[in-house]
């Protein structure tokens, strides 16, 4: 079994490497590409995007998948893998939902049956060791297609990959096989856990942390969250934050311009805005006996919270690019809820499907873009807890496809490509 993963690739954004627009604006493959694909390697059973491939928080969908079809054809055409794993991030999380409603919904009310519920989360699972049953990949509980391989296909995003010949489809699809938010690849060496980490981070954590504290006897699921709780409680905001941006209309250029600023500390438009509000805010109480005996307290009240507001813009930290964000204290504590949750998914796997996963000592993610590759002598270790003591778990990272831009430069800050072949074990090539 040959595997090669990555992530962060963001079709859409226009910073993007692997994929961008020409001068004369056509959407064009990158100038990383020819660095992904001596990494990845040809003919590999599966490539795992682990999460923001397509970046629908900042790109119309439209622009998102016109982006995306000239990567997976130039995949398609240069034969980098047999099949995809997706893994949804927090910018394409809204994939994962669009699968779930074809899925669940859609192809059921086509052939007259009810709607299912949403899987929430469904891990993958990869087995390469020798002795086991459950060889090769599956989707527990999934219904795998009788006798074919792959096992299972036909999903929408599949014709991505499929070129168009006097308007009609042209060749075999590449077959997507989608799971969130976990893959786990189990082998002779050991389980590694494969996410894409936006769970690391406070507001993707946010509702599930916040609804334990304030409503934990009403949700009656015990004092800790399996994955699929964690998933759920928390699809508000995933939903919010994914593609809200992207799909707000003439709201977007602006909202994606004041990004940028505060980014590069510039906070003049947010001032702007603020002093705007408050001007509206002033328009709606010029009643006389206001003005007279409270405006004077609404003033103060007013300045206080814009002055407050602008001072945490501008201390917000950019969990992108950060090398010090997987050593924080609450991002740690924040990993190991995840961990946590992930073992107690993993507890059900052996037990329902007879899966006899050892617990992950390893974790590759993304999210962040700071690249940490395999092996790093100086690669963060979080204390993880058993019955049988105490035992350290290894964080990777996978960097990710964009050019950052310092000091009006743009600067490519690193990709990491994992690769995993069942006699080698793992490796991962630096892209820099």
């Amino acid at each position: 079994m040959r595997i090669a993963i990555i992530s962060d690739t963001h079709f859409g954004d226009p910073m993007g490497t692997l994929v961008h627009r020409d001068n004369a604006n056509n959407i064009v493959i990158g100038s990383r590409y020819k660095d992904f694909k001596k990494a990845a390697g040809t003919n590999n059973d599966y490539l795992i995007l682990l999460g923001d491939i397509l970046d629908f928080s900042i790109a119309s969908y439209e622009e998102a998948y016109d982006f995306a079809k000239i990567f997976f054809l130039q995949l398609q055409q240069d034969k980098i893998a047999k099949e995809i794993i997706y893994v949804c991030g927090n910018h394409d999380a809204d994939l994962w939902h669009i699968v779930e409603h074809e899925v669940n919904i859609i192809n059921r009310i086509k052939i007259g049956k009810s709607p299912r519920p949403f899987h929430l989360s469904l891990p993958g699972v990869i087995d390469d060791r020798k002795t086991s049953p459950n060889q090769g990949f599956t989707l527990p509980g999934v219904r795998q297609q009788d006798g074919k391989d792959p096992k299972y296909a036909g999903l929408y995003l599949d014709n991505l990959t499929v070129s168009t010949k006097n308007g009609q489809p042209s060749g075999t699809p590449t077959s997507f096989n989608f799971c969130y938010p976990n893959v786990y690849l189990a082998t002779d060496h050991g389980t590694v856990l494969i996410t894409h980490g936006q769970y690391f981070e406070a507001y993707w954590a946010l509702s599930c942390e916040w609804a334990m504290k304030l409503a934990l006897e009403d949700l009656r699921i015990g004092n800790a969250l399996d994955l699929k709780e964690m998933v759920g409680i928390n699809f508000p905001l995933s939903q919010l934050a994914c593609s809200g941006v992207g799909q707000a209309g003439p709201l977007t250029k602006i909202v994606r311009q004041v990004q940028r600023q505060v980014k590069d500390g510039d906070l003049r438009r947010v001032k702007k805005y603020l002093d705007r509000m408050d001007y509206e805010i002033d328009k709606l109480t010029r009643f006389p006996w206001y003005k007279q005996h409270l405006e004077w307290f609404t003033d103060i009240v007013s300045n206080k919270i814009k002055t407050m507001a602008l001072e945490f813009i501008s201390n917000i930290e950019d969990t992108r690019y950060s090398e010090d964000f997987i050593h924080k204290k609450d991002v740690q504590a924040r990993f190991m809820n995840f961990y946590s949750s992930s073992l107690l998914e993993i507890d059900n796997l052996n037990i329902q499907y007879g899966y006899d996963i050892p617990i992950p000592r390893h974790i590759i993610f993304g999210h962040t873009h700071q690249p940490i590759p395999w092996g790093a002598p100086d690669a963060p270790k979080v204390k993880g807890t058993i019955d049988a003591g105490i035992y350290p778990i290894t964080l990777y990272n996978t960097g990710g496809w964009l050019n950052k831009l310092a000091e009006k430069m743009e600067k490519f800050v690193g990709a990491e490509v994992f690769r995993y072949s069942t006699q080698a074990g793992f490796d991962s090539v630096s892209i820099r």
